[in-house]
């Protein structure tokens, strides 16, 4: 058995879970307004999700030292398969609150996972290693969505429960049940010792953070990557009820512009390679973030569908190119061996908090100003961001 065996049976497994997660994008506000919830409760209920992840991730680590990697992740597997299926049945605005932050606690898995990897590499190899976690992000949080959104064209629009906006939950529920029977079978418990365990595991200490931090390019792709992720989520949660409340559109209609989007998303993802070598990374980047925050600052501005959907693809467009970019160029500034891993924590810590801030903050505009208002919050912070990454990253 090769080191790396446990992390390509891994990478089809965190692909299958990540992608039952991220069903819930465009379907949760409609669940949410079927049992009664408003804007704000939709944007809340994507920041109590996204609490629940941040604040399990380093438990579900720490008991996976003492019990093995592959039964925690079979384990929240499982619980995150019973979740969901809870939530296709839900009918209280009060029960959704609690399954949705029961599912985040699920979600906190992708930290045991990352351990796992570190189990089974070494030196070199595992930042290799480590890199399938970005992709099986990047991937699963395409595909989730689309498939979220095409199951959601089967529901009856308007209603809560399995036959309507709890159908595409059920779902994500038989998508994590087949993830834990895929991962009886493919997962790979690496022999290692609970102290081991315990080292690959270990969290980040606050000292180090800081120290990494006071390096000019950590801090400017952390917080570029922070505000990138607060921009996206603002939208993420408003989205279905902007469609609704400008152009009467329900869960179909919605669910087919979501799908559209997640194809684009991966058609554009091909360019990424000739992009990074025509223009370099941090080029690349900038580009990326400027056509983001052009086309969601434009896209409200003009009523006919055509005019938002352009914009929306100008901005899709921009999104495929940022995130890799900043992940190639967080990569880039590693000097030494197991020090990548360390990096990217940092990266994924400051986009968790951006998750728990972004929906949240889109609730609110949408709730107490106005419709588009998450649409040109979130296209001039991108704007903003782009002109200070301009002029402060080094040439």
């Amino acid at each position: 058995m090769t080191a790396n065996r446990p992390i390509r049976r891994l990478f089809p497994i965190l692909l299958l879970n990540l992608t039952g997660f991220a069903i819930a994008i465009p379907v949760l506000p409609a669940l949410a307004y079927a049992v009664g919830g408003s804007a704000l409760d939709v944007g809340l209920l994507y920041a109590v999700q996204s609490l629940g992840q941040f604040l399990m991730a380093p438990i579900w680590g720490k008991f996976s030292d003492r019990i093995g990697r592959k039964p925690i992740l079979l384990g929240t597997f499982a619980a995150a398969a019973c979740m969901e299926l809870v939530t296709a049945f839900i009918g209280s605005l009060g029960l959704l609150y609690v399954a949705r932050f029961l599912v985040g606690l699920c979600a906190g898995n992708v930290a045991t996972a990352s351990a796992l990897i570190a189990d089974s590499t070494e030196g070199a190899d595992r930042s290799k290693g480590m890199a399938i976690i970005g992709i099986s992000f990047g991937i699963g949080f395409t595909l989730g969505p689309a498939i979220g959104a095409g199951v959601g064209l089967l529901a009856e629009p308007g209603v809560a429960g399995i036959t309507g906006a709890g159908l595409p939950f059920a779902v994500a529920a038989g998508m994590n049940v087949f993830t834990v029977v895929l991962g009886y079978f493919l997962l790979i418990e690496p022999t290692r010792s609970v102290e081991a365990r315990a080292k690959n595991r270990r969290r980040i200490p606050t000292r180090t953070i800081w120290r990494q931090l006071k390096n000019k390019p950590i801090f400017l792709l952390c917080s570029l990557f922070f505000l990138y992720t607060v921009s996206l989520t603002v939208l993420e949660g408003t989205f279905f009820i902007y469609m609704e409340a400008i152009y009467g559109y329900d869960i179909v209609e919605v669910g087919l512009i979501f799908a559209a989007m997640g194809l684009v998303m991966v058609l554009f993802h091909g360019a990424v390679g000739p992009m990074s070598r025509l223009l370099g990374d941090r080029r690349m980047t900038f580009l990326g973030i400027l056509l983001l925050g052009i086309g969601l600052t434009i896209a409200p501005i003009y009523p006919p569908l055509w005019f938002l959907f352009t914009f929306l693809g100008i901005a899709t467009f921009g999104r495929a190119l940022v995130h890799p970019g900043v992940l190639a160029m967080m990569s880039a500034q590693s000097t030494a061996a197991g020090e990548t891993g360390q990096l990217m924590g940092i990266l994924q810590s400051a986009a968790s908090l951006g998750r728990i801030i972004g929906p949240a903050v889109g609730g609110i505009l949408f709730a107490f100003v106005g419709p588009s208002t998450p649409f040109y919050f979130a296209g001039g912070l991108l704007l903003v961001t782009a002109a200070i990454w301009w002029l402060l990253w080094d040439r």
